[in-house]
């Protein structure tokens, strides 16, 4: 069950790289023309399109650095961060006996 848990911390933390990648990268306006750089954003498009547009918030321009504020990947790496923690919290707590059912040692 361990195992479980741990590919849910794996999973997290690729959509949090993603992201959160994907906001940094754009805001100091990375060279695009990078494999690394390609990679990253054209593989975290799949994991930041439910967000975009949710506000009306558009990319606002960052003036001196030619970078971009995105807002969807920001609002994506929080909403991630909150559930993901979230379904981690609930299946540890009912894998390793939270939630109350945790035995003493005089019970054991």
């Amino acid at each position: 069950m361990r195992i479980l848990s741990a590919l849910v911390s794996v999973f997290l933390a690729f959509l949090l790289f993603m992201t959160g990648g994907r906001f940094l990268l754009l805001l100091f306006n990375a060279n695009k023309g990078n494999e690394i750089v390609h990679w990253i954003l054209s593989r975290s498009d799949y994991w930041v399109k439910p967000f975009v547009d949710i506000f009306h918030l558009t990319n606002k321009a960052v003036s001196d650095t030619g970078g971009v504020v995105e807002p969807a990947s920001l609002i994506a790496f929080i909403a991630y961060l909150i559930v993901g923690s979230l379904v981690l919290a609930l299946l540890n707590g009912m894998l390793f006996g939270g939630f109350g059912n945790r035995r003493t040692s005089r019970e054991a």
